[in-house]
């Protein structure tokens, strides 16, 4: 994975707060066999553990907010601070106006795939089967903000599609692996595997594979010790910004802007 000068900088740091973690997978991972994981997000824990530790050749899918200059303090405003549930709200938009460019910078430094929520996901899947093609896996984070268990929130399934894609150019069928990352035991657990089908209907695929990696990160995290789940969207998000729990598209509109309440 391509790393920036500025990324392997920060990496030290990073460390500091997020400790070593040992990658465990339930099934030998072949070197030559490139496959999709898809992991809980835990606020910044997943995408963190992933980035520092783990190793194989990978491209990270980044929602496309997060990388744009114009919207992305915004983004941050709501995504990160919570906005909402804050006093000084101009304090937090002046911290994350500061804090965006740095974000951006450590983003771009691990060579990410941008999810866009527009026409332009085309693009998102076009290189997401390039990588695959040139032997990298993808790391997909792809909990939305419904919540289903303590462990993990309901998953997205159009990241599926990567599995039609990449079967249509290559002939070959993708796995999709459950991830479970936690900070508490350092450890990157990884399930067993589901392979895409070509035989069933694009939605049935779809909707049969979310629900094995969703159903399989919550196994995983039940069978570590005892420890206390962090979810992929914090308490006070549901408080000031409950009404998007079911509504993810108006809440994407609502950081998709220089300036939003």
């Amino acid at each position: 994975m391509k790393v920036s000068p500025f990324a392997k900088i920060m990496s030290p740091l990073a460390k500091l707060i997020f400790k070593k973690s040992e990658t465990i997978s339930k099934q030998e991972l072949h070197a030559d066999e490139p496959a999709v994981f898809l992991c809980n997000h835990s606020g910044a824990i997943g995408p963190a553990l992933m980035t520092l530790y783990f190793k194989r050749p990978h491209k990270t899918w980044v929602i496309s907010y997060a990388m744009d200059k114009k919207v992305g303090p915004n983004y941050f405003f709501h995504d990160g601070f919570f906005g909402r549930s804050k006093k000084c709200k101009w304090f937090y938009r002046l911290v994350s106006k500061m804090l965006m460019p740095l974000l951006r910078r450590l983003l771009t430094g691990g060579d990410p795939i941008i999810v866009y929520h527009d026409r332009r996901i085309m693009e998102t899947f076009k290189e997401s089967v390039e990588a695959l093609e040139e032997g990298k896996d993808l790391v997909i984070f792809p909990e939305s903000p419904v919540r289903a268990t303590e462990y993990v929130s309901t998953v997205y399934d159009g990241f599926a599609d990567v599995g039609r894609m990449y079967y249509k150019k290559t002939g070959k069928c993708v796995k999709f692996y459950p991830v479970y990352c936690e900070n508490q035991n350092h450890v990157i657990s990884i399930g067993e595997p589901i392979a895409y089908n070509p035989d069933l209907p694009n939605r049935e695929e779809r909707r049969l594979i979310a629900e094995y990696i969703q159903n399989g990160i919550d196994s995983l995290a039940r069978e570590l010790p005892e420890h206390k789940p962090r979810p992929f969207m914090m308490p006070v998000w549901y408080e000031y910004y409950g009404e998007y729990e079911n509504d993810v598209a108006a809440y994407w509109k609502l950081c998709d802007q220089k300036k939003s309440d």
